[in-house]
Formats: C-alpha cells, sequence, structure tokens
C-alpha cells in the first residue's frame, strides 16, 4: 500500500504475503541507525553517571516561582528538583560508583571476664565479627569506598566477582581516611558496570562506653547481681562503628544476621530467630531472618538474658515486649499499647507492617530507637509503673515509635536534611496512635499545646534552621539536624496541611506516598507530588509550591488584621521575639513570605464553625490580601483567625477585635474551641513579650481563661513562670517564696493543686514524646506548688522528709512523690538535710532511688554546696555519666544554682564537652537551661565571650538561641517588668 522504500505494514496481517517490507537502502540505512543509537547508549550510559556523580542528595527545592495564576492552585505536575547541593555539602559524602544490594553480618560480644579467652583482642567488652557484603559496580572503578570506625581489621579484605567464573581476588590494598571514616578498598583492576562482587573481612570492635553503635548495658537482678548485655544506637553515623558498611541513608540493602552468645543468653536483631545452634560449651549461635532493604542506622542487635510477653496481632505479626525479669511484671500495658496501635496503623495508613515480628525491649540507657524490627528503649519509657510516667507519654513514646515502621523505616528520607520527613511524621502520628487506645486523653486538642506552641516559640527566635537545611557529612552536623524543629514543627506542618488538603485527601496521599516509595529513599519532592495528586480532582491545591516556603526557610509569619465595616485587610511579616535580619537558611531567601491557609470564625457564625471555618489563602507576593466576612456578619461581631489552632502562624488584630475578644472571654468563654482558648493566652503572652501587643491583653485573657480547662490553667501557670524567672533571680529562696510574683503564681498553681497535689493515683503529665531530651519537662503539679511557695505543700514535703531521715529504714512516701519530697526537703532544709541525701546515695541497689538522691542533691540553695557538689561529680567512680547529666540539669535549673552551673561549665568545658561528645543534645539542653535565666548587659557579654575559641559543635544552634533570648529578656526587663510587676500586684 505504501510507496517503495518505505515501510509497509498491511491491514489484514495472517494472510499469506502481508507483513512488513522495506528496500534493501532502507535495510542498511536502519542497521546503521542502530548501531549508532546502541552506541550513544553505551556512552551515556558510561559518562552521565560520572557527570552526576554527586546525584542523590535531597537537593535544593527551586524558588516560589510568581505565577498569574492562583499560585496555591496546581495547574502542572509539580516540578522535581532542579538545582544540585552545593559542592562543599558533598564533601565526605560516599561515592555512588559501588552499591550494597546484600549484608552478612557475624557478631561475638565478650561482656564477662570468662568471655575474654575467646576474644581477638583479648579484652572485655570488645567484639569479634565478619561481614560479607555483596555490591553491584554501577560506573567503572578500581575503588570501593565504605565507612569504617574504630574497626580492627584482621588480615585482608577480599573482593571477588560474582557475576563471573573468575574467582581472582581483586584487593590490592586499602586506606583510611580519618576525617570522613572512609575505608577505601583499592583494586587489582576495574570492576564493570552491572556485575556483582562479594567483599569480605574479619574485624573487631569496642563496645564503647557512650551509647553509640554497639556498646553494654548493665543492671542489677533480683539478687543485686550485676548483668551486662550488649544492645545497639546505629542513628547517627554510628553503625561504621560495628561494622565497615556504606553509612548513608540512602545506601539501603537486605541483611542477613547472625549473633554469637554465651549459652547462658539470648540475642535479638531485626528479623525474626530461624536457628540456634550451640557451637561448644560456652557459646551459642542464633540466626535471624533476612531483613530486606534498610539502612544501616536501622540495624539492630541485643545480646541479653531478659524474659518477655508476646502476643500474635490480627494480622498475624508476632509482638513481644522485653524486660530483665524482675520487671515482668509491668510488661502488659506496653504490649497492648503495640498490639492495638499497630495493628490500627496497617489499617489507617493502607500498608501492612511487612515483618514477621517486632521486638519491643527496655534497656537502663538510651531514649527510644525505632530499629526495624526490634525498638529499644529506655526502661521507664516503656514500663508503665517503672517511673512517676503515666500512661499518656508511654503510650505516645510506644506510638511515636511504632510510626517509625512506615515513616523513616519502610520509606527512607534520602539524606538527613529531610529528617523531618520521619520525625515530623512520628510526631504528627503520636496524637492519631493514642487517641485510638486512649480517647480520654482528648489528644485532638492538645496538639497544639504540646506540640505547636514549644516550635512557634523556639522558631520565634530566628536561629533555628530551615526543616529543610543543608546538613553536611559530619558528626555533628548530623546531630544538629535533631531539633525541636524537625520533630514539633515538622508535625506541626502536617497537621496544618491535614487541615487545609482536608483529612481525607491528605490520608490518601500518604497512603500513596507511602505505596509509591516503599523500600525506598524519599525526599520532600516525593510527598508534596502524592498529596498534589490526591488533591488534583478537590482543592487542586500545589502543594510544592505551597510547602516550599514553609520548609525551605526559617521562621513563621504574624498575620496582621485590621476590619473596616465587613472588610478585613491582612498582611503578614515575619514573627521574631526580638527585631534583627534573619540568617539565610542556606537555600537562599524566599522573601520571608508564606502561603497562608487563614482561617477565622466570628460570633454570629453557625454552630459548627470550627469544624468547618473560614478560609482564605494569603499569597507571598501580595503585600495585602482582602476578604469580606461573611453576609451575616453583624457589625460589633469579634471574629477569631486561626481556628482551633491548627495554623502554624501567631495573630494580631485592630484594637476593637482585640476589645472584643477580650470582653468575649470575659462573658462566656465557652463560645471559643478548647484550643483557641489555650491560644489566646499563649498567643497574646508571646505578642506581649515581643512588644506587640499591651501586657494587659495577656492579663485579660489569663484571668478570664485559665480556670476554664486543666489545659488554660497550664497555659496560665507555664506563661507566669517566665515572670518568675525574671523578676525573682536576684533573691534567696526564703524571700523569693513571700514575693508578690511567687504569691501570683501560687494563685494560679492553686487550683491545680487542690485538685490532685499530693493524689498518689495522680500521675504527672508528661512531655510529648517527640524529641529526645536528656530534660524532664514534666508538668507536676505538687512540684510547681512547692517551688512557688505553697505553704501546704512545703510543709508536708518537710515533714515527710524528716519523717523518713528518723527512721531510713522505712520509707513511707508514695513512689511518684519522692522526687517531690526529697528535692524541698534539701530546699527548706539544712546542712543536715543534704547530708542525709548524700549518704543516701551509697544505700541500696535501685538506679531509680539513686537517680532521685542525685537529683534532689542539686535542689540546694546554698552556693558553696553546689559548686562542691559539681566538683564530686567529675569522679567517674562515684557518679556515671548519666548521673552527671542530672547534676549538671538540677543545678541550671535552679534558681540559685544557675550562675554556680555557669561558672563551673566555662570553667570546664573542656572535659564536660567530651564527656557529652555522644550526648550532645543533653549538653544542649543544659546550656539552654542555664542561660534562660539570663537577663542583663553583663550576662550577655558573657555569653559572646564563651563563644569565642571554643568549638561548640553541636552546641552552635543551643547557643545561638541562648544569645538571642538573652537579648529579648534584657528587652523584657527594661520595657516590660515594670508591667508585669503591676499585673502581679494587681492580681494578688
Amino acid at each position: 500500500m505504501g510507496r517503495r522504500g518505505e515501510f509497509n505494514l498491511e491491514e489484514e496481517p495472517g494472510r499469506k504475503g502481508n507483513g512488513i517490507y522495506c528496500s534493501q537502502p532502507v535495510l542498511v540505512f536502519t542497521v546503521l541507525t542502530v548501531c549508532v543509537l546502541i552506541a550513544a547508549t553505551v556512552l551515556m550510559t558510561y559518562y552521565i553517571p560520572l557527570s552526576l556523580k554527586d546525584d542523590g542528595v535531597a537537593t535544593k527545592a527551586p524558588a516560589v516561582i510568581p505565577s498569574t495564576t492562583k499560585a496555591m492552585m496546581a495547574t502542572d505536575p509539580p516540578a522535581e528538583p532542579t538545582t544540585m547541593p552545593p559542592s562543599d555539602l558533598m564533601r565526605g559524602r560516599l561515592p555512588k560508583t559501588v552499591l550494597p544490594r546484600r549484608y552478612e553480618v557475624n557478631l561475638r560480644p565478650f561482656l564477662y571476664d570468662d568471655d575474654v579467652p575467646d576474644s581477638k583482642m583479648g579484652e572485655r567488652f570488645t567484639f569479634d565479627g565478619w561481614v560479607r557484603i555483596k555490591v553491584e559496580c554501577i560506573e567503572p572503578t578500581d575503588e570501593i569506598t565504605l565507612h569504617s570506625k574504630n574497626i580492627t581489621v584482621h588480615g585482608m579484605p577480599t573482593v571477588l566477582s560474582v557475576s563471573t567464573l573468575d574467582k581472582t581476588d581483586l584487593f590490592e590494598n586499602y586506606k583510611m581516611v580519618e576525617e570522613y571514616a572512609f575505608m577505601i578498598l583499592k583494586l587489582k583492576q576495574m570492576m564493570k558496570p552491572h556485575q556483582e562482587y562479594d567483599i569480605y573481612m574479619q574485624y573487631s570492635g569496642i563496645l564503647g562506653d557512650d551509647e553509640a553503635g554497639f556498646y553494654p548495658s548493665m543492671y542489677l537482678d533480683s539478687v543485686n547481681n550485676t548483668r551486662y548485655i550488649a544492645t545497639t544506637q546505629m542513628e547517627g553515623p554510628y553503625a561504621r562503628r560495628v561494622l565497615p558498611c556504606f553509612d548513608e541513608p540512602t545506601f539501603k540493602a537486605s541483611y542477613d544476621v547472625q549473633l554469637e552468645h554465651r549459652n547462658d543468653m539470648q540475642a535479638l536483631s531485626n528479623g525474626i530467630e530461624t536457628k540456634h545452634i550451640r557451637l561448644d560449651g560456652h557459646w551459642s549461635r542464633t540466626y535471624f531472618e533476612r531483613v530486606p532493604s534498610i539502612p544501616t542506622y536501622l540495624l539492630a542487635f541485643v545480646v541479653h538474658d531478659y524474659s518477655s510477653i508476646n502476643v500474635t496481632n490480627a494480622n498475624g505479626c508476632l509482638i513481644r515486649v522485653w524486660c530483665q525479669p524482675d520487671l515482668i511484671h509491668l510488661a502488659p500495658y506496653a504490649l497492648n499499647v503495640s498490639d492495638r496501635v499497630q495493628t490500627y496503623f496497617d489499617d489507617y495508613l493502607g500498608s501492612e507492617y511487612p515483618l514477621a515480628k517486632l521486638d519491643h525491649i527496655a534497656i537502663p540507657s538510651l531514649a527510644a530507637m525505632e530499629n526495624w524490627g526490634l525498638i529499644i528503649y529506655k526502661d521507664s519509657f516503656l514500663l508503665y509503673g517503672l517511673e512517676a510516667y503515666g500512661e499518656a507519654y508511654c503510650s505516645e513514646t510506644i506510638t511515636h515509635e511504632l510510626a517509625h515502621m512506615w515513616f523513616g523505616n519502610l520509606v527512607t528520607m534520602e539524606w538527613w536534611d529531610d529528617l523531618w520527613l520521619k520525625e515530623g511524621f512520628a510526631t504528627y502520628m503520636e496524637h492519631i496512635g493514642v487517641h485510638h487506645v486512649h480517647p480520654e486523653f482528648n489528644k485532638f486538642q492538645s496538639f497544639y499545646g504540646d506540640i505547636t506552641q514549644g516550635a512557634l516559640s523556639s522558631d520565634s527566635l530566628g536561629t533555628y534552621p530551615a526543616i529543610r537545611a543543608p546538613v553536611y557529612a559530619d558528626d555533628d552536623d548530623i546531630t544538629n539536624a535533631f531539633t525541636i524543629i524537625t520533630y514539633y514543627k515538622g508535625g506541626s506542618l502536617l497537621y496544618m496541611m491535614e487541615h487545609f488538603l482536608t483529612i481525607e485527601v491528605f490520608n490518601q496521599g500518604v497512603k500513596n506516598y507511602l505505596k509509591e516509595r516503599a523500600y525506598k529513599n524519599a525526599n520532600a519532592e516525593h510527598l508534596w507530588h502524592e498529596l498534589t495528586y490526591a488533591d488534583r480532582d478537590v482543592g487542586k491545591h500545589d502543594v510544592k509550591k505551597i510547602m516550599d516556603t514553609w520548609t525551605l526557610q526559617r521562621g513563621y509569619p504574624l498575620i496582621t488584621l485590621t476590619r473596616t465595616g465587613n472588610s478585613i485587610v491582612a498582611t503578614q511579616r515575619v514573627f521574631l521575639q526580638i527585631n534583627k535580619t534573619i540568617e539565610d537558611g542556606g537555600f537562599g531567601d524566599l522573601g520571608y513570605k508564606w502561603y497562608v491557609p487563614l482561617t477565622y470564625v466570628y460570633k454570629s457564625g453557625p454552630g459548627d464553625q470550627y469544624e468547618k471555618p473560614q478560609q482564605v489563602w494569603m499569597e507571598p507576593s501580595d503585600d495585602y490580601t482582602y476578604f469580606d466576612l461573611p453576609d451575616d456578619a453583624k457589625a460589633d461581631d469579634w471574629y477569631l483567625a486561626n481556628a482551633k489552632m491548627t495554623g502554624f502562624y501567631r495573630v494580631n488584630y485592630e484594637d476593637d477585635n482585640w476589645q472584643r475578644l477580650l470582653d468575649q472571654a470575659a462573658m462566656d468563654p465557652d463560645v471559643f474551641s478548647k484550643e483557641n482558648m489555650v491560644g489566646m493566652i499563649l498567643d497574646s503572652f508571646n505578642l506581649a513579650k515581643a512588644e506587640v501587643v499591651p501586657m494587659s491583653y495577656y492579663d485579660s485573657f489569663s484571668e478570664s481563661l485559665r480556670n476554664n480547662s486543666r489545659r488554660t490553667r497550664r497555659a496560665a501557670v507555664s506563661t507566669s513562670s517566665y515572670f518568675a524567672k525574671m523578676l525573682d533571680t536576684k533573691t534567696n529562696i526564703k524571700r523569693r517564696s513571700t514575693s508578690a510574683v511567687q504569691s501570683y503564681a501560687q494563685t494560679l498553681v492553686e487550683p491545680l493543686y487542690i485538685e490532685s497535689g499530693w493524689d498518689e493515683s495522680f500521675v504527672p503529665d508528661s512531655p510529648a514524646a517527640s524529641v529526645r531530651r536528656g530534660k524532664s519537662s514534666r508538668f507536676d503539679i505538687t512540684s510547681i506548688a512547692c517551688r512557688y511557695g505553697n505553704r501546704h505543700c512545703i510543709t508536708r514535703a518537710t515533714d515527710m522528709y524528716k519523717e523518713y531521715m528518723n527512721d531510713p529504714t522505712y520509707n513511707a512516701i508514695p513512689d511518684n512523690f519522692r522526687t517531690t519530697v526529697y528535692c524541698n526537703g534539701i530546699r527548706f532544709g539544712g546542712e543536715s538535710e543534704w547530708d542525709f541525701a548524700f549518704d543516701m546515695l551509697g544505700t541500696g541497689d535501685d538506679r531509680h532511688e539513686r537517680a532521685r538522691w542525685v537529683s534532689a542533691l542539686t535542689c540546694s540553695v546554698d552556693s558553696s554546696l553546689l559548686q562542691s557538689y559539681l566538683q564530686l561529680m567529675m569522679d567517674s567512680t562515684t557518679f556515671s555519666r548519666r548521673d552527671v547529666e542530672l547534676i549538671l540539669m538540677g543545678v541550671a535549673e535552679n534558681p540559685d544554682g544557675y550562675a554556680v552551673a555557669w561558672d563551673f561549665l566555662c570553667d570546664n568545658w573542656d572535659a564536660i564537652s567530651t564527656m557529652f561528645k555522644r550526648k550532645r543534645q543533653s549538653l544542649c539542653d543544659i546550656f539552654e537551661e542555664i542561660t534562660s535565666f539570663f537577663n542583663t548587659e553583663e550576662q550577655l557579654q558573657e555569653l559572646l565571650d564563651f563563644g569565642h575559641g571554643r568549638n561548640l559543635g553541636a552546641l552552635k544552634y543551643a547557643y545561638k538561641s541562648a544569645i538571642a533570648s538573652t537579648e529579648v529578656n534584657i528587652r523584657w526587663m527594661e520595657n516590660r517588668a515594670a508591667d508585669a510587676e503591676a499585673l502581679v500586684r494587681s492580681a494578688i
């Protein structure tokens, strides 16, 4: 049918003579064309990867591009990242020339003296092992770069081809690059793309004392014998201390694990046990099922002698809770929560947990780590009843770690600059999981107070990085990525998206994200794409365009609303506690303007308006946003923005609307949502602190709203504590307990104290489980009442302390009040009370009781005693590193001790910094607590001097925040202290 010289496709295939015909010249031309294409493909395969050698890092997202259409509406498919990361960000990163596909790992830890004869290093607290890594060559290379730190290699590694019959060892030599913890294997010949090779080596390592990598932990059994276990903490760059490996999140691989252990101990790893063999009279070996596609930071091993309880959930997964045998009676609550939440998440997230088992194990250290198949907890976080943590805290912690089975484990961030994709999601999922188990906790109402408010406070200093700020490949920078911004702001932004997209769209987008990226890595662009796609027929939002403004720059907006008639004009600017130029966040300046989903309700609005509020979008390109209240709004109606506090912003109004809100709060506050009542107290306080509104606004909201609920009372107490810290730091405890500010605080605390003070069934509120803090921020009303000078509280505490001093053989003080009693017995006592407490450190073997005494001794008001105590804590034969952490934090929190702690920290910085090398977050907490009292120019200068000539490392954000907070405090003392003192006196 076609012309001669053209391809001819007959219309009726199958008939004789039908088919495709071409002439000889065309055939020759076709063959040549195919050959050229093949050659081009080969060349591109070789050269393009070389040109993209730095690919694989989460890249900078493009800046928001103004559009003539509505900027938050999706008009095109969301863009992928288009820019490469700066070259200096690639220093210390692994090349992508070789990728791991599967590890085989065998380890044997030596915990006891009678283990040592079999140790290749001949020492206790070491381990021997071997590893075989199957790798695939991606680009031709004669080097393999992986990570190794503090590991001794025995003999020479071998590198063999798997894809060919030639089994010649390709290994020539290796070198270590200490700066990046690189182990570079030099080969005798080039590796070929798409072929697989085996790397094998035998080695030994150290069971370290800094709770990183593979390390020992100890406990006392029921007859006070010291028992040891070996456990792991790989997150952060610590897997390289346990085995030579590709220790970056994007290098996911499968693992076959074998653990060798004493015959009287057991072993756990990520996969379920498949075989157990006895090697000889001392050692056994346990084999584990292969675990697919995980990064090195989720690899986990525990060698132990614990007991367990278990259940198989509705989806066939074996769930076990492990702890030391004498604590097994405390395990049922954790097992129940784990079973119910995991099964619920299977359905809620549309993806069943894929492994055959999930272990939860309690050890006497750490915080919590979400290793796939083996979650490791600090024992008091998992075992309800071990310490005075309530069901809320234990269930939040378990839920947070369970959420990671999907967010972080199933789908892993490409690099630490998208750490929020796992930590923000795990924070966000806490309230969903806990609500399923404990609907009576009303977790949806407390999200703002528990999570968002903490992020808003920290982010208003202008010192913390953007959520997606660049992260370099060094220990300090990776550690610095774990901030309150990553956890709390990340969770808060997800909570905001849930509301502006609707829960249905948001959940569908998240399910698509988990499905599309399962067993792979992801960056924020993948999440934006799936959320935009899920919203394509509903709101049509361009999620990337919106969320780039929230994740690529620091801070958040202050929205100012001004009403004229029924018309409102809205403006935005970055909200900072003190006026200064905000630092560049690393991705370039997006103008510090945001796409803001501004919601609002009004006095005459419908009954369901808090569930379906009015919404207006503010755009970065607009200096002003105009909108009208609904037609049924009356001229004298108040209006209230940020309905139910779901948005990550603060709001200011014209004076008339502030007054209408104040009047409504005084007359009938129940027309406001519970969340907005808390929000009005906290917003007005923070706006007054920043000199945006008068202090009287905060005073009126606090007076009208604080007795409405436990949450509003807590908001009032927490904000008033700032007055006490600023106004009473110069007076001693005797004067402080009778000062006007303390009397004011007592009036706020008294209703809560009457309700639950000294109630043995009452468990103190606890912080959200998200941020791994060494500092406790539990809202213990009995302790707070005593600290603010409540005479009944002080008398009862000191009487109980004296009774115990008179008969130390019998302790009648309830467990959940011992910390309060011990502290106040010392605070309001003298030298004899302090000596008694110090003597108690050496009695008994209960480490939880010892920790109470260690902390209580920091409550003294005698600075000379505190100075002596800080010097004594440096004796490692008497005080552990955990003791040092408790002591420093206790003295830092003490109004009579923070200056002592500051001097000690300055004089002993090198020793303290080294001691906290692994626990930098705890050191940051201590530093921030000490400096939170600073409010003079002299203290600011001391702080500035402290930073000169010191390597602050992972303290850099805490240090910057301390400077900003001190500047805020100085301004407050100059401009607001008089107002606060007048407020206090009028209130009492």
